[in-house]
C-alpha cells in the first residue's frame, strides 16, 4: 500500500484551473481560482487546504491544480506559504478577488459602478499577464505599474473602499516599518491626486519627474508621392519663423532621403529607415516660435528633365550621367506648420514622460518650375492651389511625429532597448545645447548660402550659377572630409549647390555643417568657387570658374567668425592665371566692409569687383573657441600666468559684460581661470577680494533658476570631476571670513548676499579643494578645522545683529548654511558644527525672521547631522526650545473661542474696509504658517527617529515626550474638528505614543508633582482619544492611518489603566475612572474595529497585524472594573459623578465576538451584585456605597434591571446583539445566578426577563428590517413588544413603541387603529396640571409638559382620527370626556361651544343612510409550523377584514405576506408534527361576531346604530361545523343534522391597535338536531320582527329585502318550510324517544305558531307599498300565506304580535292585477332607482316539481346563465324556490316587473339576450332580470360562517351536479391564487358590500324540504352547504380532493337537445372574457 509522502519545497503552492465539488466526505470544493497550500501527494491526489479556508482539509486531484512557485516561511508556529510573484501582481490578485465578490452586489443592485468595475477588471486582468510574461522592458514596466495602481485607487475611491497608500516606487507601505508621519502624509498625498483625478474627470496625469531644457523630435516618415522624372534627394528639415512672410531660418541640421524616380519599389528597406532625431531644441523655440517642417526636393541631372520612355529604360539607365557632372536643379519644396503638432506633443510627453506617436500627418508637396527658384514664399502664395496633380493625385510627404523629452544622449541612456533610438539619424540643433556637460566637445561651423547678385559678363543671359564649397588649410590644400550637407548621408568632400536657370539673383537658403577639429580649425578658411553651367553638355564641360570667394574662420582678435550675414568680396577669375592651389589670396580682404568701395586690381589671376555679391550666414557651435573677446581676455590671462594686477581687474570687469549663455558655454574653463588666480600667491588682497566677487558672480549665474537651472547638475560634476584647485580653500575661506566680518559694512553686503547664495558651492570648492590637497599631502587638517571653524563662528556671531540691513543677509545665510553640510561634516566634527549649528540660531532675534529660522531647523532634521544620536543630543533641546516659544506664541490660533472672537473681528474690520472675506490677513497667516512649520519639523523630527539608521533613540523619544506631549495634547484637543493642521498635529500625537516605550510613559506620569496634575492630565488625555475616536479626524476611508491610531490607543489606554488602578484609587477620582470606562468601551464598539463588516481578506490582514483589539481592550476593561472594589456601585447606581455603566458594557458585550462575550458577560452579575449588597437607605446627596457591617442591604437590582432593559431596547434595534448574544447570557448570568443561594431567584427572574426581551426585539427587528414583510406583519411584532413593556410596566419604552405603532397605522391609512393606539398613551395620563415624568412625555409634542395639556391633545388627535375612520361612536365618547373638562373643570365655553358642534356632525353623520359605513367580516387564522416569527407560531387570531374584503380576497392578501406557506383546507386541529416543522402551515375561516350589549338589540333602537355594533367592539366570535349524527334521513336530512358551534375570545376588542387579536380562549358546543332548528326558527323570527319594525317606520326603504324574505317564508317550494320540523320533531314518534326533549318541542311550537302574526305585519306592510310589477307576486304571496296560517293556527294555536312593537294586527287584502303590458315610466318604481347592479357568484337551481310552463324557464336559465369564474375559482351555489322562478318570470316578461335577487349572489346571464329571438325587447328582458338581481339578500345581513371543509370526511357528500352561471360556460376553475393589482383592489374596495352564500348541495330536490327564508336561515354550516370542496388553490396542506368533479358544466344538466337550442363549447376558453362594463364582479372567496 503507498503512503502519503511530503510535498517538496516548490510545489506547496498551486492554483485551481477548474472547479471541483468532491467525490466524498474526504475531498475539499475548490472554485476556480482558489489557492491551496499542498502538504502531501500521493499518486494523482494532493492533500492541502484552501488558503481562503485553513481549517477544512481534504484531498484534490493534480490535475485540477497548476503549481506555482512560492516562498515557504517556516519561521513561525505554522507553515506559510505565498507566491513568488511580483508585489504589483499580488496585488492585482488580490483586488481582483475582492472586485469579483463586489461585482455580483453592483450587479444584483444595478449599480452605475458595475460597468466601471468590470472594465478595470478587465484591463488588470490584461496587464497581470503582461507583468507575468516578464517581457517587459524597465521604463515600460513601471509606466504599466503606475497605470494599474492608478486604476485600482481610482475604482476604490469609487466603490468607498480602503484607500492604498504607495511609495515613490508604486509599492504599498508597509504600516510596520513606516511612520506614522509618513503615513499620514501619503494618504494626504493620494487623497489630493484622486480629488485631482476626480476634478479632472478621471484623468489623472502620471507623476511628473522634473522637465529636461531640451526636447528630441522622432520623426517617421510613412510614405512619400512624389513623383520625379530623375534621381532625387530631398533635404528635410525644422525652420523657424514665418515662412508666408519669407522670414524662415532654418532651425536643425536637414535630414537626406535619395529618391528615384522608383520611388522605394526597388528598395522595399528603404521606407523601414526613414527615421530622423531632431535634437536639442529648446523650449523657448518650440514655445515662442513657429514651426515649419520643410524638405526640398532636388533632382540631379542635366538643366533641362526629360521624360523617362519605358521601353528604353535600360538604354537610359547606362547613360546616366556621374555625379561630378551632373547638375542639382530644384524640382519643388515640401513644406508644413507643425507648430500645434508639437505643442500637443509636447502637452503629451509632460503626461506620460515619454510621449507618444501622433496620428499620421501630410505635408503637400509644391512643385519648382525649371526656370523657377526654390522661393519659399513665392510657392506657398502661387501654388497653393496647384498641388494636386492629375495623375497621381495629391503629391507629399506622410509622417509620425513623437516629442520626447530630453537630449539624445539622455533618451539613449535611459532607454537602451528603445529601438526606435537605435541607428536612427540625428539632426541637431543649429545651435549649441541648452546644457553643457564637463567633457562635452563640438565645434560645428554652419554655413548657410543666402543670396547673390551676379552680372552677366560677356553671356548674353544670366548665368546658372553654381557655388562650390570647399574647406580648405592655410596652403589652400581641401581638406576632406569635413562637410556635411545632412544627416543620413556620408561626409563631402565639396559640397555644389543648386543651380537656377539664367538667374541673376538665386536664392539658395542651402545648409551645410563644417566640423574641423580645433587645430585645423584656426588656420582653415572656406572657399565658394562660382561657375557658369551650360545647358549644352559639351559646353558645360569646358567652363571654368568666373569668380571665388573665401571666408576666414578666425578673427584677428583670436575669436572665431560671429553668428551673423557676412556679405564676401567676389573675385573675378582670369582662368589663365588663376591657380586653384594657390593659397596666396589669404592676404587679401575676404568680408565686404559697408560702403566700401573696392578698387579692381588683379592679384593672384584675380580681382575684386563691386557689381557682384555674395552672402552667406554662420553659426558657430563650439564649446572651446569663444566669439567674446573680453572673455578670450580672461581666459587668456588666467592662461599666460601673468601677474599684472591691472590687467586683471580689467578682465574681471569684462567678466560682467560677457553674456550669461557665453558664460555657460565655457563655464569649466572660467572657473579654472578664476580658481588658478585665487591660488597665485602674487595676487594682493583686495585682487583675491576681486576675483572672489568674479567667482561669486560666475556661480549665481550658473545656479539662476530661473535661467540657467540646469547648469547645476554641470556645476556639481565639474567639482567632483574636474575641480583641480589644491590650495584653493585657504584663500577661499580667508576672503570669506573676510566678508562674513565686514558684514556691517554697506559696501560689502551686496557681495556677502550673493555670497550667502553661493555658500552651497564655495564650501564644495573649498571642502573639494581640501580634500585633493589630504590626497597629495596628507596634513594641515588641525589647521583647516580651525580656520573652518572661524569662518562658522563668524558666521554664527553675524546673526546677533539687529540692524535691518542685515536682515537679508542673515535670511540667506540661514536658508543656505544647511546646504553646506554634507560637505562640511566630511572634513569636520558633526558635533562642532551641530553646536555652531545651534548658536547661530540662538543668536537670531526671536522675532526676527521666524519662518526662515524654522526652515533651517527643518533641513537640519533631514540632514545627516540628525542622524548621529550625538548630535541630536545638542540639536534637539535647541528645536524643541523654539517650537516651544513659537506654539506658547501662537496659542490663540488653535484656541477655539479666541479664533471666534478674532474671525469676527476680522469679518467686521474686512466690511469696513471693503477687502475680500476670503484673504487672510498678513499676521493671521503668517502666525498659520508658522504654526504648520512647527507640526512639520516635530513629524519629521519624529519620521528621522523612526528609522532604522539613526542610532539609539530612546533619549530623544523621552526628551520628546517630557517637554512637547502636554503641549500637543493641549493643542489636539483645542483645535475644532475641520482646522486643517488637526490631522497634522493628530498624526504628530500618534506617532510619538507610538515611539513610546512603557518606560516613557512611567517616567513621564512621574514627573508629576502631584495627584490632581495628574489627574488633569489623564483627563486631557482620555477626552483627546475620546474625541479622536467619536469624531475621526482622518476620512473613513484611511484604513491603514486609523488602525495605526487604534494600535496606539490600545497601547496608551493600556498604561492609563495601570496608572488609574494604583494612583487613582485613594482618594478615588469618579471622573476619571468613568472617562476610561466610556473612552474604553467607545473604543471597542468604534466601526473600524467590527471586523465582521470587513472582508475576508482585510479581515485576515488586520488579524496578522494587529490582532483583535477589540478584545485585548475588553479584557483590560474587566480587569480595571474588577479591580474598583468598593467602589463598582456608583457605576451601577447613578450618581452625580458618573454614569451609570450598564449601557456602555452591554453595547460593549454584544460585539460580535466570542471570546469577547464570555469575558465580559459576568460583569453584569457582578453589577447585579453589587447592587443588591448596596446599602438600602442612604442619603440622596452623597454617592451610592455598599453595606458595611450591619448596615441593610438593599436586597434588589431595581437601577441596573431598569438600565439593562432600556439600553437593550436601544441597542437590540440599533442592530446589536443577536441569537448567539442571547444564549450566552442566559446560559452565563442564569449559572451564575444558579450558584448563588441568596440571588438565585430574583436573578433567574431578571435573566428570564432579559431573554424574553431579546427575543421579541430581535424579532422586531429582524421583520422591521425585512422589506418583504407586510405592514400587518410589523404592527404585530410591535404590538407583541407593547404587550411585553406593558407586562413589566416599562411606561417609557412602551410609549415610545406605541408612537411607533400609530405611525404604521398612519402609513397605511388605518386611522382607527392609529387612534386607538394614542389611546394608550392618553389612558395614561390624568385630567390634572401636575408635571410630567420623563417618561410619559411625548416624543410628538416635546413640549407639551403637564397631563392635562398633554392629554387634551392626544384627545383631539384620536377624536381626529376616528372620524376618517367613521368610528363616531367611539369619537363621542372621548368629545363627553372633553366636553365635562370643558365645562366643569377649565370652564372653557369657546372650545366647549366647538367640541359641540362637533359632536352633532358625529351624531348625524350617524344617522345619515347616506353615510356607508362598511360591516367589515371577521376571520380566523392559524399559524402552524415554526416557519413563522415567534409571536405567530402555533397562534390562533382573529383578523378584521378590510371595509368589503370578503374571504378570497383576505386569504389571497394572507398568503401573499407569506409566499412560502401552504394554506390548509380542512379546520381539524393539525398534528405535533405540523406544529413543530420548519415549515409554514395557515388555516384561514370566516367567523361571526357576537354582539355584547343587548340594549342596542331592541327594536326600538335604529338600524344604523346596530349595524355599527354588530361588527364593532367585539372580542367573541363563534363558527360552526355541521354534522349529521347517525343515519342521514334521505327524505329529510333535519332529523339528524347538528351542528357543533366553536366560540372564540380574542386578548382585546376589535376594533382596537392592530387589525387582529390573537384567541386567548376556545370553547366548544354542541348543538342538537332539535336545538339546532330551534335556533334556526328563533333566528327567522327574529330577523321578520326586525324587518317588521323597520318598514313600519321608514316608508323610504327599498321593498326588495321584504319581498324576498315573506317570499321564501309562505312559499317554500324547494327546502319544504316547517313541514320537514313537523316530520322530524313534532310527531308522535320523536315525542316517544325523547321525552326529555317535551319543553324543547313546546318552545318549537311556540315559535312556529309566533311567525304567523309577523308574516302577517309583514304582508300588511308590503301591500301597503306594493307597485303594479310585483302586484301579482303580492297577491300569490297572501293566498299562500293563507293556507300556512290555516295550518299552523289549527296545529299550533294563534299568537299575538308582541306588545313591545307596537304595531296593531291588519287584515290583508289581494292587490288588483296589473297590466304587463304598461308604459315602462308607470311600471317603474322609484323604491329600486338607487340600488347598482348586483353579481352573483352562483346559483344552484334544484328544479321543483312545478309545471311544464316552470321546467321550461328552468331548462330556459339552465341555458343562460353561467358562473362567473372569479380569482379566488370558489363555487358557490344558491337555490331557487318556485316562487323565485316566478320571480325571475315576472322579470323576464314584458312588462319588465322589476325583482331582486340576494346582493351577495353574483349572476351573469349573456345569453338572455339571444333568448326568443335575439329582439330588442329580450335585451331589455335581461337588463330587467339583472335589476332583478341587484337586491339585498333572502338571508339575513350577516353571512353564516361555518366552513365546507370543517366536516369529518366520513359525512362528506358525493359531489353533485352544480349549474355554474357565469359569461362562458366552461370557465375552468383552476386553482390559482388571484392576482392582486392597486388598481383592483381600489376598485374592489369601492363597491358595496355584497355577503357570500355559502353552497350548498342536494342529493335530489326533495319536495317535502321547506323555503330555506322559511326556516333555512340555518345555523352556520347546515347541510345545505356545499359538502364536496371548491377547486383547491396552489398552496395547500392535501391535495388529495379532485377538483375536476368541482367543474361542472351546464351541459352535464341540459335536457335532450332540443331545435333552435344554443350550443355549449365544452372546451374552456384561453382567456376570460373582459366582463360586462354594466356589471362589478366581486371576486369570490377562496374557501
Amino acid at each position: 500500500m503507498m503512503n502519503w509522502t511530503p510535498a517538496r519545497d516548490k510545489e506547496k503552492y498551486g492554483v485551481a484551473i477548474y472547479n471541483f465539488s468532491g467525490i466524498n466526505d474526504s475531498c475539499i470544493k475548490l472554485n476556480v481560482g482558489d489557492t491551496v497550500h499542498i502538504l502531501e501527494e500521493l499518486g494523482g491526489w494532493y492533500f492541502g487546504y484552501a488558503l481562503h479556508n485553513k481549517a477544512l482539509r481534504g484531498v484534490f486531484p493534480k490535475s485540477f491544480i497548476q503549481v506555482r512557485e512560492c516562498i515557504v516561511d517556516k519561521t513561525g508556529l505554522v507553515e506559510v506559504v505565498t507566491a513568488r510573484l511580483p508585489p504589483i501582481v499580488q496585488e492585482v490578485t488580490a483586488v481582483l478577488r475582492e472586485w469579483g465578490v463586489l461585482m455580483r452586489k453592483l450587479y444584483v443592485d444595478r449599480s452605475p459602478n458595475f460597468t466601471l468595475v468590470k472594465d478595470t477588471m478587465l484591463e488588470l486582468i490584461a496587464h497581470r499577464s503582461k507583468i507575468l510574461s516578464g517581457q517587459l522592458p524597465g521604463d515600460e514596466l513601471k509606466q504599466l505599474k503606475h497605470r494599474i495602481t492608478r486604476g485600482i485607487d481610482r475604482v476604490n475611491a469609487r466603490l468607498g473602499l480602503d484607500l492604498v497608500v504607495r511609495d515613490d516606487h508604486g509599492n504599498i507601505l508597509n504600516p510596520d516599518i513606516t511612520s506614522a508621519v509618513k503615513l499620514f502624509r501619503h494618504h494626504d498625498e493620494a487623497s489630493a491626486q484622486l480629488r485631482k483625478q476626480d476634478a479632472n474627470h478621471g484623468c489623472l496625469p502620471s507623476p511628473r519627474r522634473k522637465p529636461h531644457l531640451s526636447w528630441t523630435a522622432l520623426m517617421t516618415i510613412t510614405n512619400i508621392i512624389i513623383k520625379v522624372p530623375e534621381s532625387s534627394e530631398i533635404s528635410i528639415g525644422l525652420y523657424t519663423g514665418d515662412v508666408k512672410e519669407g522670414k524662415e531660418k532654418p532651425l536643425s541640421e536637414a535630414f537626406i532621403i535619395p529618391w528615384t524616380d522608383d520611388g522605394y519599389n526597388g528598395h522595399p528597406d528603404l521606407l523601414l529607415k526613414l527615421k530622423c532625431l531632431f535634437t536639442d531644441l529648446s523650449n523657448i523655440t518650440l514655445d515662442e516660435s513657429q514651426v515649419w517642417l520643410i524638405g526640398s526636393v532636388v533632382r540631379q541631372g542635366s538643366m533641362a528633365s526629360k521624360e523617362i520612355d519605358p521601353r528604353s529604360r535600360s538604354s537610359m539607365l547606362s547613360k546616366k550621367p556621374s555625379s561630378s557632372d551632373s547638375m542639382r536643379r530644384p524640382f519643388g519644396v515640401v513644406m508644413l506648420e507643425v507648430t500645434s503638432i508639437i505643442q500637443k506633443q509636447k502637452n503629451l510627453a509632460l503626461e506620460t514622460q515619454d510621449g507618444a506617436p501622433d496620428q499620421d500627418h501630410f505635408a503637400p508637396f509644391y512643385p519648382c518650375g525649371e526656370k523657377e527658384t526654390l522661393d519659399l514664399k513665392k510657392l506657398l502664395t502661387s501654388r497653393n492651389d496647384s498641388v494636386r496633380d492629375n495623375k497621381t493625385g495629391y503629391q507629399g510627404i506622410w509622417f509620425s511625429f513623437q516629442l520626447i523629452n530630453g537630449d539624445i544622449k539622455q533618451l539613449r541612456d535611459d532607454n537602451p532597448h528603445y529601438v526606435s533610438l537605435r541607428d536612427v539619424p540625428v539632426a541637431y540643433r543649429l545651435g549649441l545645447s541648452d546644457v553643457i556637460m564637463p567633457g562635452d566637445v563640438r565645434n560645428d561651423l554652419y554655413v548657410t548660402l543666402l543670396s547673390g547678385e551676379f552680372s552677366r559678363g560677356s553671356k548674353t543671359s544670366d548665368r546658372n550659377v553654381e557655388v562650390t564649397v570647399r574647406v580648405c588649410n592655410e596652403k589652400g590644400n581641401i581638406i576632406p572630409g569635413v562637410m556635411r550637407q545632412g544627416c543620413g548621408k556620408p561626409p563631402l568632400d565639396e559640397y555644389r549647390s543648386v543651380t537656377y536657370h539664367h538667374e541673376a539673383k538665386p536664392k539658395w537658403m542651402e545648409t551645410l555643417k563644417i566640423a574641423l577639429p580645433i587645430e585645423e580649425f584656426k588656420k582653415a578658411h572656406v572657399k565658394f568657387i562660382f561657375k557658369h553651367r551650360s545647358t549644352n553638355d559639351v559646353k558645360d564641360k569646358n567652363e571654368k570658374p568666373f569668380a571665388m570667394s573665401f571666408m576666414k574662420l578666425m578673427q584677428d582678435n583670436g575669436t572665431t567668425v560671429l553668428n551673423t550675414d557676412h556679405e564676401l568680396i567676389i573675385y573675378k577669375i582670369d582662368s589663365k592665371k588663376w591657380q586653384e592651389e594657390d593659397s596666396s589670396y589669404l592676404s587679401l580682404p575676404w568680408q565686404r566692409v559697408n560702403g566700401e568701395e573696392l578698387v579692381k586690381t588683379w592679384l593672384y589671376g584675380m580681382a575684386p569687383t563691386n557689381k557682384d555679391s555674395f552672402t552667406i550666414s554662420t553659426t558657430f557651435c563650439s564649446t572651446k573657441l569663444t566669439q567674446n573677446a573680453e572673455l578670450l581676455a580672461l581666459l587668456e590671462w588666467g592662461w599666460s600666468g601673468s601677474t599684472d594686477t591691472t590687467t586683471l581687474r580689467h578682465c574681471l570687469e569684462g567678466l560682467r559684460r560677457v553674456p550669461s549663455e557665453e558664460l555657460m558655454v565655457f563655464l569649466q574653463d572660467t572657473l579654472d581661470v578664476l580658481l588658478e588666480i585665487l591660488m597665485n600667491s602674487s595676487t594682493d588682497d583686495d585682487s583675491d577680494n576681486k576675483v572672489f566677487e568674479a567667482l561669486v558672480y560666475v556661480i549665481t549665474i550658473a545656479t539662476d533658476k530661473n535661467k540657467h537651472e540646469a547648469f547645476q547638475p554641470v556645476l556639481d560634476s565639474y567639482i567632483q570631476q574636474n575641480f583641480h584647485a589644491t590650495l584653493a580653500y585657504n584663500k577661499l575661506i580667508h576672503v570669506l571670513k573676510f566678508y562674513v566680518e565686514q558684514g556691517m559694512d554697506m559696501q560689502r553686503q551686496e557681495t556677502l548676499k550673493k555670497a550667502m547664495k553661493c555658500l552651497q558651492y564655495i564650501f564644495k570648492f573649498i571642502i573639494r579643494s581640501r580634500q585633493l590637497f589630504v590626497e597629495l599631502y596628507g596634513r594641515g587638517q588641525e589647521e583647516f578645522a580651525k580656520s573652518l571653524q572661524q569662518l562658522l563662528e563668524a558666521m554664527a556671531k553675524m546673526m546677533v545683529h539687529t540692524l535691518d540691513s542685515t536682515l537679508t543677509v542673515q535670511a540667506h545665510c540661514l536658508k543656505y548654511i544647511t546646504t553646506t553640510i554634507p560637505d562640511i561634516i566630511t572634513n569636520f566634527d558633526p558635533v562642532h558644527m551641530s553646536q555652531i549649528l545651534v548658536t547661530m540660531i540662538d543668536n537670531l532675534d526671536p522675532k526676527r525672521i521666524p519662518k526662515q529660522k524654522l526652515m533651517t531647523m527643518n533641513e537640519i532634521i533631514h540632514s545627516e547631522l540628525f542622524k548621529y544620536p550625538e548630535c541630536r543630543r545638542v540639536l534637539l533641546p535647541s528645536f524643541i526650545g523654539h517650537i516651544r516659544r513659537l506654539l506658547a506664541a501662537n496659542e490663540e490660533v488653535t484656541d477655539g473661542e479666541v479664533v471666534m472672537r478674532k474671525e469676527k473681528k476680522k469679518a467686521k474690520l474686512q466690511q469696513m474696509l471693503g477687502t475680500d472675506n476670503n484673504a487672510p490677513f498678513t499676521d493671521d497667516r503668517s502666525l498659520m504658517e508658522e504654526l504648520e512649520l512647527c507640526v512639520k519639523i516635530l513629524g519629521d523630527i519624529l519620521d528621522v527617529l523612526f528609522s532604522a539608521d539613526v542610532g539609539p533613540t530612546q533619549e530623544d523619544i523621552s526628551l520628546l515626550t517630557n517637554e512637547m506631549l502636554s503641549d500637543i495634547l493641549t493643542i489636539v484637543y483645542k483645535m475644532t474638528h475641520d482646522d486643517p493642521l488637526n490631522c497634522k498635529f493628530v498624526s504628530v500625537l500618534v506617532s510619538l505614543m507610538r515611539q513610546m516605550t512603557e518606560r516613557h510613559f512611567l517616567n513621564f506620569l512621574n514627573c508629576f508633582q502631584s495627584q490632581d496634575e495628574l489627574y488633569n492630565f489623564l483627563v486631557e488625555l482620555i477626552m483627546v482619544i475620546q474625541e479622536l475616536i467619536s469624531q475621526p479626524v482622518f476620512p473613513p476611508d484611511w484604513a491603514e492611518m486609523i488602525l495605526l491610531q487604534n494600535s496606539v490607543i490600545v497601547k496608551v489606554l493600556r498604561q492609563c489603566m495601570r496608572v488609574i488602578s494604583e494612583r487613582m484609587r485613594d482618594p478615588f477620582k469618579e471622573i476619571v475612572w468613568n472617562s476610561f470606562f466610556l473612552c474604553a468601551i467607545n473604543f471597542i464598539i468604534q466601526p473600524s474595529l467590527q471586523l465582521e463588516t470587513f472582508t475576508q481578506s482585510k479581515r485576515n490582514k488586520i488579524l496578522s497585524r494587529y490582532r483583535d483589539m477589540r478584545r485585548e481592550t475588553a479584557i483590560e476593561i474587566k480587569s480595571l472594573w474588577f479591580s474598583l472594589g468598593q467602589h463598582k456601585i456608583r457605576f451601577v447606581a447613578s450618581s452625580s459623578g458618573a454614569q451609570c455603566m450598564v449601557g456602555p458594557f452591554l453595547q460593549m458585550t454584544m460585539i460580535p465576538d466570542v471570546e469577547l462575550r464570555k469575558a465580559t458577560i459576568p460583569i453584569f452579575f457582578d453589577m447585579m451584585q453589587c447592587e443588591y449588597y448596596s446599602q438600602r437607605d442612604q442619603g440622596k446627596n452623597g454617592p451610592p456605597d455598599m453595606a458595611r457591617n450591619k448596615q441593610k442591604i438593599k436586597g434588589k437590582f431595581t437601577e441596573f434591571e431598569n438600565e439593562m432593559l432600556e439600553k437593550l431596547d436601544h441597542f437590540v434595534e440599533g442592530g446589536h446583539g443577536d441569537e448567539h448574544y442571547r444564549e450566552v447570557f442566559k446560559n452565563m448570568v442564569g449559572a451564575l445566578c444558579e450558584e448563588h443561594a441568596t440571588m438565585r431567584e430574583p436573578g433567574l427572574k431578571l435573566v428570564s426577563t432579559v431573554t424574553r426581551l431579546m427575543d421579541r426585539l430581535l424579532q422586531y427587528r429582524t421583520i422591521m428590517n425585512t422589506p418583504d414583510n407586510s405592514a400587518e406583519t410589523r404592527m404585530s411584532c410591535t404590538v407583541n413588544l407593547l404587550d411585553f413593556y406593558s407586562e413589566i410596566n416599562r411606561k417609557e419604552l412602551y410609549l415610545r413603541y406605541v408612537y411607533k405603532l400609530s405611525e404604521l397605522h398612519l402609513a397605511c391609512d388605518n386611522y382607527t387603529e392609529a387612534g386607538y393606539t394614542l389611546l394608550q398613551h392618553a389612558n395614561l395620563l390624568r385630567w390634572t396640571h401636575e408635571a410630567l415624568q420623563l417618561s410619559l412625555k411625548s416624543p410628538m409634542h416635546p413640549n407639551l409638559g403637564y397631563h392635562d395639556d398633554l392629554k387634551e391633545k392626544l384627545y383631539n388627535e384620536v377624536i381626529s382620527f376616528f372620524d376618517k375612520g367613521k368610528m363616531w361612536e367611539d369619537a363621542l365618547k372621548l368629545c363627553k370626556e372633553l366636553m365635562k373638562q370643558y365645562e366643569e373643570v377649565t370652564m372653557n365655553y369657546t372650545k366647549l361651544s366647538e367640541l359641540l358642534t362637533r359632536m352633532a356632525l358625529f351624531y348625524k353623520n350617524i344617522m345619515n343612510p347616506q353615510n356607508l359605513r362598511p360591516e367589515p367580516e371577521y376571520f380566523r387564522v392559524a399559524y402552524y409550523g415554526r416557519g413563522f416569527p415567534a409571536f405567530l407560531q402555533n397562534k390562533v387570531f382573529v383578523y378584521r377584514g378590510n371595509g368589503y374584503e370578503r374571504l378570497g380576497d383576505f386569504t389571497s392578501r394572507i398568503l401573499d405576506q407569506f409566499p412560502n406557506a401552504e394554506l390548509m383546507k380542512k379546520l381539524t386541529p393539525p398534528s405535533d408534527e405540523v406544529k413543530e416543522s420548519p415549515q409554514q402551515f395557515i388555516q384561514i375561516s370566516k367567523v361571526d361576531c357576537v354582539m355584547r350589549e343587548d340594549k342596542y338589540s331592541s327594536p326600538s333602537v335604529s338600524e344604523q346604530i346596530q349595524r355599527y355594533y354588530r361588527a364593532n367592539h367585539v372580542n367573541i366570535f363563534t363558527y360552526s361545523r355541521p354534522f349529521h349524527r347517525g343515519q342521514k334521513d334521505p327524505s329529510n336530512e333535519f332529523a339528524t343534522l347538528c351542528i357543533e358551534k366553536t366560540t372564540l375570545h380574542t386578548t382585546y376588542s376589535l376594533p382596537g391597535i392592530l387589525r387582529c387579536f390573537p384567541v386567548v380562549r376556545t370553547k366548544s358546543i354542541e348543538l342538537s338536531p332539535l336545538e339546532n332548528a330551534i335556533e334556526t326558527m328563533t333566528n327567522v323570527n327574529t330577523d321578520v320582527r326586525d324587518l317588521v319594525k323597520k318598514y313600519s317606520g321608514d316608508i323610504t326603504l327599498p321593498l326588495d329585502p321584504l319581498t324576498r324574505k315573506i317570499s321564501g317564508m309562505v312559499d317554500p317550494a324547494v327546502m319544504g318550510g316547517i313541514t320537514n320540523y313537523e316530520k322530524a320533531f313534532l310527531c308522535d314518534e320523536y315525542r316517544e324517544s325523547h321525552p326529555q326533549d317535551a319543553e324543547k318541542l313546546e318552545d318549537l311550537q311556540q315559535l312556529i305558531a309566533a311567525q304567523i302574526p309577523l308574516l302577517q305585519a309583514a304582508l300588511y306592510y308590503h301591500g301597503l307599498r306594493v307597485t303594479e310589477p310585483i302586484a301579482a307576486l303580492h297577491d300569490h304571496m297572501i293566498t299562500s300565506f293563507r293556507k300556512m296560517k290555516q295550518q299552523v293556527h289549527e296545529k299550533y294555536g294563534v299568537a299575538v304580535l308582541p306588545p313591545e312593537m307596537g304595531i296593531d294586527e291588519h287584515p290583508l287584502r289581494l292587490q288588483t292585477q296589473l297590466s304587463v303590458n304598461s308604459d315602462h315610466s308607470s311600471r317603474s318604481s322609484h323604491h329600486y332607482s338607487a340600488h347598482d347592479s348586483i353579481d352573483v357568484d352562483a346559483v344552484e337551481l334544484r328544479p321543483p316539481k312545478e309545471d311544464s310552463r316552470s321546467e321550461g324557464l328552468r331548462q330556459s336559465l339552465t341555458r343562460g346563465l353561467h358562473v362567473f369564474s372569479g380569482r379566488s375559482t370558489e363555487l358557490m351555489a344558491m337555490s331557487l324556490s318556485s316562487s323565485q322562478l316566478s320571480l325571475a318570470r315576472l322579470s323576464l316578461s314584458p312588462a319588465k316587473v322589476g325583482g331582486t335577487l340576494p346582493r351577495h349572489h353574483k349572476v351573469s346571464m349573456p345569453n338572455l339576450g339571444n333568448y326568443n329571438g335575439g329582439s330588442s325587447k329580450n335585451v331589455k328582458k335581461e337588463k330587467s332580470f339583472r335589476t332583478l338581481l341587484r337586491r339585498e339578500s333572502f338571508t339575513s345581513q350577516r353571512e353564516p360562517s361555518s366552513q365546507w371543509f370543517d366536516r369529518p370526511e366520513s359525512q362528506v357528500l358525493p359531489p353533485q351536479p352544480i349549474i355554474e352561471l357565469s359569461e362562458q360556460v366552461t370557465t375552468p376553475l383552476a386553482p390559482e391564487r388571484p392576482l392582486r393589482t392597486d388598481i383592483e383592489r381600489e376598485r374592489r374596495m369601492s363597491r358595496p358590500r355584497s355577503l357570500t352564500m355559502n353552497p350548498s348541495v342536494s342529493a335530489t330536490p326533495s319536495p317535502s324540504l321547506g323555503s330555506r327564508e322559511s326556516l333555512m336561515s340555518t345555523p352556520t354550516g347546515s347541510i345545505y352547504e356545499e359538502e364536496s370542496p371548491p377547486p383547491l388553490p396552489i398552496k395547500m396542506r392535501d391535495q388529495d380532493g379532485d377538483s375536476t368533479s368541482l367543474r361542472l358544466s351546464t351541459m352535464s344538466l341540459k335536457p335532450s337537445a332540443t331545435p333552435g337550442s344554443p350550443e355549449v363549447s365544452p372546451e374552456p376558453p384561453k382567456k376570460p372574457p373582459r366582463p360586462d362594463k354594466n356589471h362589478n364582479h366581486e371576486d369570490s372567496p377562496m374557501i
